[in-house]
């Protein structure tokens, strides 16, 4: 900022800065951006911070205009940058190395090249080295003033790092307008009047990177862009209110414009996030195709840093971590597909047959023995369910409970008089009533539920009784006879068909004959034909007669 520039936007680990000037600056603004590159790495490359670990700085520099533009609708907005100058200062920071600063050719042709020293790259870009002689002015303020040492919760604003909107008295309708480019986590901590330091954590979120592919756009026709990118913000938001997701960033490149989502975040944390994030990547490339637009979307699931970033008068409120770096990547090297890493698609509790291993592609800072899969429903199945198979979840961990003796005791006694034929439990054969057992498991959120069902699993499997289980989130909470449907599906193995016609052959064997008049009630829910079942009925009556 002492370089007449300003913080744009953060990126993850990277910073977009700018420098607002008309085209007859850009040479003393560019000698100027340049010198302050030069400054920043012979500060900041190679810092060891105070856990250990060793920074490294480089730096993109690039020059022309850029386009800025809102999207929107009632409830939130966020602001991009695009134009060509927005591509070169991203080829520029991928053309850099550790430790040094490479500027596009336009940059080159107008800097005065007898200062510094330099290397021309294979692609025309620009590496420079050093500067014969610097800016004392810049020179002066990197010697004197750490940044290192700089407490984002705890500092006076300097003068010439206010804003003219800090400065000026903001109208209730320009406040509205405001908090709706703001995160709503940060809202409602800054309605309690709650310090900043507060909003910073380590959590565990599910992190989707969603590319919306620009490449058959003619870059010059920004309203054609611009229009779609409003329609995809359109069809992604929705899908984020409906599965509790949250639009973090917005980036912009002449190739594709790019969403960061994050599920988990604070007022918005529940246990099946994976889940929701590959329901809404289907749902929104379903939405996509009928729109005639494509997507590339990685998904991972770990612990990331969510907090805030940045300088004290220039913060955001940003989601960083090794999981935010793979999604990226995963989004970027399997293009115009749902990829995600393993941890998300185990914690899914989706269909098995839906997760396709990927082929290995070697990703900076990824280990290679990392498995990553592609997210596909095969719609031409004919499927009885939409959102969830019944996994096998309940899986021993290898240890014993502790505690829950009184419980268990209930449960293997009842489990007993099962297996013994107990008369008040299994009737006499011909008998018309059938009476079972049902036990109720029930207690707050983090009480140890699951833990008990998988140790009564693991008797019952001992004693060698068949398991029959199912589970539903959130997301299927609106599915009418979801937890019936899925132990039907179970008991009767219908998993294994692969039709109407197969479900159909195997249900007929079950029911009686003067329930056949009733079947037809099963017909949406196992996806079944009455009117089949009773031919079928009347054609296995023929072949018993013959």
């Amino acid at each position: 900022m002492c370089a007449n520039g300003d913080i744009l936007k953060f990126a993850g680990d990277a910073i977009l800065t700018l420098w607002q000037c008309d085209e007859s600056q850009f040479p003393a603004t560019i000698d100027r951006v340049v010198t302050a590159a030069i400054n920043i790495q012979c500060k900041m490359d190679n810092y060891m911070t105070e856990v250990g670990v060793n920074l490294r700085v480089k730096i993109g520099i690039a020059v022309g205009c850029v386009i800025f533009y809102h999207i929107a609708n009632d409830n939130e907005r966020h602001f991009g940058e695009a134009g060509q100058t927005i591509e070169e200062v991203n080829i520029a920071q991928s053309s850099a190395s550790s430790g040094t600063v490479v500027i596009s050719p336009k940059a080159w042709d107008l800097l005065e090249q007898k200062l510094f020293s330099y290397n021309i790259l294979e692609n025309g870009y620009v590496e420079i080295n050093r500067r014969s002689s610097l800016s004392k002015t810049l020179q002066t303020f990197m010697e004197t003033r750490d940044p290192t040492k700089t407490d984002i919760f705890n500092n006076t604003p300097e003068p010439e790092c206010l804003r003219l909107t800090q400065l000026s008295k903001v109208s209730e309708k320009d406040e509205a307008i405001y908090r709706m480019y703001t995160n709503q986590n940060v809202i409602s901590k800054l309605d309690a009047c709650a310090e900043l330091r507060w909003l910073s954590e380590i959590r565990t979120v599910t992190v989707m990177f969603l590319e919306v592919h620009l490449s058959d756009y003619n870059p010059d026709n920004h309203v054609d862009i611009l229009n779609t990118i409003q329609l995809s913000f359109t069809i992604i938001y929705d899908q984020m209110t409906r599965m509790l997701g949250t639009i973090n960033k917005l980036y912009m490149f002449d190739k594709g414009c790019t969403f960061l989502i994050i599920f988990g975040m604070p007022g918005k944390k529940h246990e099946d996030e994976p889940t929701r994030a590959l329901k809404a990547a289907d749902n929104i490339m379903k939405d996509f195709h009928t729109k005639n637009l494509e997507a590339s979307i990685g998904i991972t699931t770990g612990r990331a840093f969510c907090g805030i970033i940045g300088h004290p008068q220039r913060h955001e409120y940003g989601v960083i971590g090794k999981s935010v770096n793979l999604a990226a990547r995963l989004m970027s090297n399997y293009p115009k597909r749902i990829a995600c890493d393993d941890t998300t698609r185990t914690l899914s509790n989706l269909d098995p047959q839906d997760f396709l291993k990927l082929s290995y592609i070697k990703m900076k800072g990824v280990p290679s023995n990392n498995v990553h899969y592609e997210y596909k429903i095969d719609r031409r199945k004919d499927r009885l369910f939409s959102t969830f198979i019944p996994p096998q979840q309940i899986e021993d961990d290898g240890g014993k409970i502790i505690g829950r003796v009184e419980e268990m005791k209930i449960f293997e006694q009842e489990l007993a008089k099962l297996l013994e034929g107990d008369k008040d439990h299994i009737p006499a054969s011909g008998s018309e009533q059938v009476k079972s057992i049902v036990m109720k498991i029930e207690s707050a959120t983090g009480m140890g539920k699951t833990r008990l069902l998988q140790e009564m699993k693991n008797v019952a499997e001992k004693k060698k009784v068949r398991v029959i289980f199912a589970a539903a989130g959130a997301v299927e909470h609106a599915t009418p006879h979801f937890a019936i449907k899925a132990l039907l599906v179970q008991m009767f193995r219908l998993m294994e068909c692969c039709s109407a016609t197969d479900r159909a052959d195997v249900i007929i064997k079950f029911v009686e004959e003067d329930m056949i008049k009733e079947i037809y009630l099963l017909n949406e829910l196992l996806k079944i034909h009455v009117g089949y079942v009773k031919r079928a009925r009347e054609k296995d009556k023929k072949k018993e007669t013959h």
